[in-house]
């Protein structure tokens, strides 16, 4: 039969087919970032300064067992990421290749938890998309080699599912803006830009007391309208350029890696399904034909689909009710912090896998009050004793980091002789230009709890009338 690219056929609703050939991009540019992300980590040193010179980790409370492997497998571990991620971008082996390419990622993040941003866990649930989802009829060596059925489409639902994703880290990015520091006080990006404002040309418009303010309301204009305007396809090119303009600026403002060039690359799904191919024949580069045997175009436009029987009732009630299920819980694991006491930006508890992207700013001062009550000695100790200097800064301003360091001070202690000794923090922290205050309560003993405790059974609110 012949269905026109994109276009409705008589197979509605959500298994509808378009053209592959958008998601198959998707599938390229995300592996070619995904192999060029794992390279940048081996070039700059990061294996051996964040994964092999700290001789503690500051663990996840679910994971409190993860450890770095020995030098020359970590190394491994991280360099085979690259032609893992060049396989998924040419589709060789696709699916084994995103799922090995998954577990190193997954792994490798789970070592330390200082070390979590939010879009390595975009990416995480990224791959585990490309590990699910059929991206490797079109466009890939899988497909030529006949590992998968060529094919030229898609169900649109799997077009709306990436979609999806990338929509969820902008509007969440955009609901984490909205509070009184993003909205009324400028804060805090009005002091990263004030400290920028050497950068060439807008350097003298960064430091300006009206541009914190400016730029967080343009940031929250951005994050929750940029869905609607790439879906609309009136504006979808012009809000694609904004889209780029944005990830560029703050790229080369804040140095925030790969992740401005993830999203450039993942938010062109969001343009009609058959623009890469109609882009590749008008260019005379012939990517069509790269689909394989079967979905050539007819000289009408219309791709000729080999005959396939329809997938039956159960399998499309199943895959929607799993669909649907996905789409819950990226509603449900960002918002999760509204269930739980205390400011999420001042306890962390609910931050992770949130999208909640540069909302504040930190400055912490943190000492452990260490005391054997079977002896009654005392002493004052840094976090450096167990952590090294990066591991420290981030142990100062995050409390479940501080509560992970406490523990990993009472295990020294231990290992020195002194059991069952209590540990207590005097943490000062200044948030989104505040003076400082106390974070964690010094009469409780950190040591005392479980790595899983609450934060408000050790955090104290934030605001308090007392400062320093």
């Amino acid at each position: 039969m012949y269905v026109p690219s994109g276009r409705r056929t008589s197979v509605t609703g959500a298994f509808r087919p378009v053209d592959g050939s958008s998601v198959a991009v998707f599938r390229i540019l995300f592996g070619l970032l995904c192999a060029y992300s794992a390279a940048r980590f081996v070039s700059k040193g990061w294996v051996e300064s964040l994964y092999l010179a700290p001789d503690h980790h500051l663990t996840y409370p679910w994971f409190t067992g993860v450890r770095p492997l020995p030098a020359p497998m970590m190394y491994a571990a991280v360099i085979a990421m690259v032609p893992l991620g060049l396989a998924i971008a040419v589709g060789w082996r696709t699916r084994v290749a995103a799922t090995a390419y998954l577990g190193l990622f997954a792994y490798c993040e789970l070592i330390d938890a200082a070390l979590y941003l939010n879009h390595y866990w975009y990416v995480t649930l990224a791959l585990g998309l490309v590990v699910v989802l059929p991206l490797s009829g079109c466009w890939s060596l899988d497909a030529r080699a006949g590992r998968v059925a060529p094919s030229p489409t898609v169900p649109v639902i799997v077009v709306w599912v990436l979609r999806g994703q990338l929509a969820v880290v902008y509007i969440m990015a955009g609901l984490g803006k909205l509070n009184g520091d993003w909205l009324w006080r400028g804060e805090p990006m009005g002091m990263w830009l004030a400290s920028r404002a050497e950068t060439p040309v807008i350097g003298t418009v960064l430091d300006q007391p009206w541009t914190g303010h400016v730029a967080s309301w343009s940031g929250i204009a951005f994050d929750l309208t940029i869905v609607g305007w790439l879906l609309w396809r009136r504006s979808r090119c012009a809000a694609y350029l904004v889209l780029v303009a944005f990830h560029v600026l703050t790229w080369r403002l804040f140095a925030i890696g790969v992740f401005p060039w993830v999203m450039i690359a993942g938010t062109l799904v969001f343009f009609d399904p058959w623009w890469p191919r109609h882009a590749t024949r008008a260019l005379g580069l012939g990517g069509h034909r790269l689909i394989g045997r079967s979905g050539r175009p007819s000289s009408h436009g219309l791709i000729r689909m080999p005959p396939r029987p329809p997938a039956s009732r159960s399998r499309r009630r199943g895959i929607i009710a799993v669909t649907m299920l996905w789409a819950v819980l990226q509603l449900a694991v960002p918002l999760r912090h509204l269930a739980t006491a205390g400011d999420v930006r001042w306890t962390e508890e609910g931050y992770y896998g949130s999208f909640r992207v540069m909302l504040t700013e930190k400055a912490g001062l943190l000492t452990f009050a260490v005391t054997d009550p079977a002896t009654g000695e005392q002493w004052m100790v840094e976090p450096t004793m167990v952590l090294t200097d990066w591991q420290a800064r981030q142990a100062s301003i995050r409390a479940d980091l501080t509560l992970a360091a406490a523990h990993l001070v009472a295990e020294e202690f231990e290992r020195r002789g002194h059991a069952d000794v209590e540990v207590r923090a005097d943490s000062w922290v200044s948030f989104n230009g505040r003076r400082r205050q106390r974070l964690i309560d010094p009469a409780v003993d950190l040591a005392a709890l479980g790595r899983r405790s609450q934060a408000s059974a050790y955090v104290l609110p934030l605001d308090q009338p007392v400062f320093r």
